[in-house]
């Protein structure tokens, strides 16, 4: 077929393929948004890790499950939407790795974050080396602005 110019051409060839695709990705977004179901077994593991730690920790001096799986997630294509998935349905410990994700991705949507969260005491279960501590969201937060997980 032979198009005189360019404006029949995206009109029939084109722009349909644009419309399908757009359709696709907003069913996708919005299965996704409704269900809240995470099927990624990383995701999910982050999502209810019992603890928040860097570094080694307890007696043998191990890698945290959850720095693994935060590091795991960290290296995606996908990281930043898979941090605000995290912080959106984690808890406690889960948001506090994905507040550091996304201060690392996008500082302007921590901050937002940083904001709402100042006088937050929900507790979050965390581990420095042999010792488990019991501290507010709003303490773990003040460290992670500072550089201090």
């Amino acid at each position: 077929m032979v198009y005189p110019d360019l404006q029949e051409m995206m009109r029939s060839c084109v722009l349909p393929v644009m419309r399908l695709s757009i359709a696709a990705v907003i069913l996708l977004l919005t299965g996704v948004a409704h269900t809240g179901e995470v099927t990624d077994a990383t995701l999910n593991r982050l999502l209810r890790t019992d603890r928040f730690a860097f570094g080694r920790v307890g007696y043998a001096g191990v890698i945290s499950q959850g720095e693994k799986d935060y590091r795991a997630v960290l290296s995606r294509p996908t990281a930043l939407v898979d941090f605000e998935q995290i912080y959106a349905y984690g808890n406690p410990q889960a948001k506090s790795y994905a507040l550091i994700g996304i201060r690392k991705f996008n500082l302007k949507r921590f901050r937002e974050l940083a904001a709402t969260l100042r006088r937050n005491q929900l507790e979050v279960v965390s581990q420095r080396g042999c010792i488990i501590l019991h501290e507010s969201l709003a303490s773990i937060l003040h460290d992670i602005e500072n550089g201090r997980y």
